[in-house]
């Protein structure tokens, strides 16, 4: 009787939300996506705390079932970075999001650390975000990677941006960039199903860069929110392992631009790294994925894990301007992985973090 009085009394707050869960929870003739409009109201009051946490769960498994539209997509995201998220501006030219999923790697090896450094040994200044603890892996993450080597991943925005600018580098922890996103993470965990949520958070881009790679991997998914893409000159999307950025050996894999007449197909026979199709697979133990991401930094990873940093790191200078073809840009990582060049700003990023 208790809990019935509650929310008989509470009923003007979370009256509004009723017709949201409405509209995408209907049965099959009348369920609808929700307009820009609607589903930017939908998300600011979801960020304000004002639905229960029954109309919220209603809500993303309603969706979830219905299948999110671009402009519910386009919305979330907008709501996100334009009002609940710290956003940064590091004065360095080109920067890269590097996205990838937030609730991380839970077979495969966790890569998105050491590409990310071998890209900027290459010049491309690069932000990484994410958060831990995230449904429906709770997997290895960037962020617990770089932790474990020596690197931040727990800084404030306005030290993150400074961190970009002075080493190339930086990892936006939610915690800290977005807490009332951030504070969503016990719903969605009960849950045990992936929401429109996880789609949206790639795109957060909270250090505005003009570039951005995100990481997904089925192609029809890919094809209908290319549009989403947040980047403010170019942004791709590439089928990568668990939905991230690396890209693996020995399988064809495409890179969806944001038309598609700018698409990117690899063919394994191209790449002159082997017809064989190599997944890295990795127990789910923090220490196995910090250990191989070391071994590529320090220039110590067997042959399998190099060939994947130079595939995608390959890929990416290519995107990005900063190789001829593909196969320039394997050569040039493959350069920097052997002469020492990736280690160096491995070792300036330590010393950074240890000093700061």
């Amino acid at each position: 009787m208790a809990g019935y009085q509650h929310y008989q009394s509470d009923r003007e707050q979370y009256t509004p939300f009723i017709p949201f869960v409405k509209a995408v929870g209907r049965g099959e003739k009348l369920k609808r996506d929700l307009t820009y409009e609607e589903a930017s109201e939908a998300l600011t009051m979801i960020l304000e705390g004002r639905p229960t946490l029954a109309q919220l769960g209603a809500f993303l498994i309603s969706q979830r079932v219905k299948g999110e539209s671009v402009d519910e997509v386009r919305a979330f995201t907008d709501v996100v970075r334009n009002r609940f998220m710290y956003r940064i501006t590091p004065a360095v030219d080109g920067l890269l999001d590097l996205a990838t999923p937030h609730d991380g790697k839970a077979k495969t090896a966790q890569l998105a650390p050491a590409v990310a450094l071998t890209l900027v040994a290459a010049g491309v200044p690069v932000l990484l975000h994410g958060d831990e603890g995230v449904a429906t892996k709770e997997g290895i993450t960037s962020s617990m990677v770089l932790r474990g080597l020596g690197i931040a991943a727990d800084d404030a925005p306005d030290d993150v941006q400074k961190m970009i600018e002075t080493t190339g580098f930086g990892y936006a922890s939610m915690a800290q960039f977005a807490p009332a996103w951030h504070s969503l993470l016990p719903i969605r965990l009960e849950f045990g199903l992936r929401t429109v949520f996880n789609t949206v958070e790639k795109f957060f881009n909270p250090g505005n860069a003009p570039y951005q790679v995100s990481g997904f991997f089925h192609a029809n998914y890919i094809e209908r929110i290319r549009g989403c893409q947040t980047g403010e000159k170019a942004s791709w999307m590439a089928q990568g392992e668990e939905g991230s950025v690396e890209l693996a050996i020995g399988r064809k894999s495409r890179i969806f631009a944001a038309v598609p007449a700018h698409d990117v197909v690899i063919e394994p026979a191209a790449t002159g790294l082997g017809m064989e199709r190599v997944r890295l697979e990795m127990p789910k133990e923090l220490s196995a994925h910090i250990a191989v991401n070391r071994a590529v930094l320090d220039g110590t990873a067997d042959t399998d894990v190099l060939n994947q940093i130079a595939l995608t790191t390959g890929a990416i200078l290519h995107l990005l301007g900063r190789a001829p073809t593909i196969n320039d840009g394997i050569a040039s990582t493959q350069t920097l992985l052997s002469n020492g060049s990736v280690s160096a700003v491995f070792r300036d990023m330590v010393a950074y973090c240890a000093s700061s």
